[in-house]
């Protein structure tokens, strides 16, 4: 799931009429801004707006300067090269992260984390020493990933029933949770958000972006994501050279960059769509609403590739929220983040005839094309804010806090 929206900064801690608070937070996360990525957008968009909470961060990868209202930063947390704890790189990075973090932990501390492994491991350690209670985010596809593996699969085992709570990205990863024997109390679903007022149909930028790529008006399909196999850009590829509409009717933009990107500019050319496809790479986080705002339908046709799958995709949230339909793929999280038939059309992510169709769909009614997309925004704005996925994050936290 990627992002390349920017987040608010972390903000001091504020209590009416100056009381203590009752419960702090300390977040251990491989990613925070000024990284980029889902997890560095899901993380500070959410923590940021526990304004009554103190927060300390500690993050391992923090590329570039911290913003200076983000005092609570800490940039210094060690990173185990991999995720067991057997070999003694990895235990000694461990050992490390618990000795920072213990520096931070007070009688009132819960720890979040930003995933089972490896940033649970280490609050499992914390637990174990001092009896500090955590939370744990668990996406989805790490889970594949750790089951892989005999080592890995132990850890985190150990790690979820230490939890005190563990946060699901969606009601799927709550189901592969269940299903590797968490119990049902011990999990809650806090979907992400989007903000709305970034992201919106009439965003800056829009008409300049229409006029570089669909100058003669041509409709515009996008996709925003790292360049993964699981995202389906190929697929897209194959079905555009399959498309019966004219060539020139069709515009596809692709934003984001990734271990992909050779692979999928061969195959463009191969295709012969060089002069409909437009491979951006990264661009400036302040410049991404244009883009959705610029763009006719969001295509990302996700599929589960050697078990790597997409937890939820908080770009479908911003597309929506950009007023435009969306087609995904059937797996993961993403039925949650998109409407079927009302916001958007769902794909295997396995068929380039199948997206074909659905594309050709949406292609052929502007009527349907306004209706979905009106729907999309509808849709975000009731359910999929950040300020309800922090009233969401803030009741888990608080059901913590509160037995600890």
């Amino acid at each position: 799931m990627v992002s390349l929206a920017p987040a608010a900064a972390l903000k001091p801690a504020t209590v009416a009429g100056g009381a203590t608070p009752r419960s702090r937070i300390v977040l251990l996360s491989e990613y925070y801004p000024p990284s980029v990525g889902g997890s560095a957008e899901l993380f500070a968009s959410l923590y940021s707006r526990l304004e009554e909470t103190p927060i300390t961060v500690l993050a391992a990868k923090l590329a570039g300067r911290v913003d200076e209202r983000a005092p609570g930063v800490i940039r210094a947390l060690p990173q185990p090269a991999s995720w067991g704890l057997l070999s003694p790189g990895p235990a000694a990075a461990y050992l490390a992260a618990t000795r920072l973090l213990n520096q931070h932990v007070q009688a009132s501390t819960v720890v979040h984390c930003g995933r089972l492994l490896p940033e649970g491991l280490t609050a499992w350690l914390m637990n174990r020493w001092r009896r500090v209670p955590y939370i744990c985010w668990v996406h989805g596809e790490e889970l594949a990933y750790i089951a892989a593996s005999r080592e890995l699969s132990g850890w985190a085992r150990l790690v979820h029933r230490g939890a005190a709570r563990l946060i699901a990205n969606s009601h799927n990863t709550r189901g592969m949770l269940e299903a590797i024997g968490v119990p049902a109390r011990k999990i809650r679903v806090v979907h992400p958000g989007v903000d709305v007022d970034r992201f919106r149909p009439d965003a800056p930028g829009a008409a300049a972006v229409r006029s570089r790529y669909a100058p003669n008006g041509e409709l515009l399909l996008l996709t925003v994501g790292r360049l993964q196999r699981r995202k389906g850009h190929d697929l897209v590829l194959e079905a555009l050279a399959q498309q019966h509409a004219p060539s020139s009717a069709l515009r596809y933009i692709v934003v984001g960059d990734g271990e992909e990107r050779e692979r999928l500019r061969a195959i463009a050319r191969d295709l012969r769509l060089e002069d409909r496809v437009a491979f951006l790479g990264k661009i400036d986080a302040a410049d991404l609403p244009a883009y959705y705002a610029a763009a006719d339908i969001f295509v990302h046709p996700n599929r589960v590739d050697r078990g790597d799958f997409e937890g939820f995709g908080l770009v479908f949230l911003e597309a929506a929220a950009s007023g435009i339909p969306v087609i995904g793929g059937r797996s993961g999280g993403v039925p949650e983040a998109l409407e079927e038939n009302s916001t958007g059309l769902l794909v295997s992510g396995d068929e380039a005839a199948e997206l074909r169709r659905a594309i050709e769909a949406l292609v052929s009614s502007p009527e349907r094309r306004d209706a979905m997309g009106r729907a999309g925004r509808r849709r975000v704005l009731d359910r999929f804010t950040w300020a309800a996925s922090t009233a969401a994050l803030r009741t888990v936290h608080d059901e913590v806090a509160r037995v600890s």
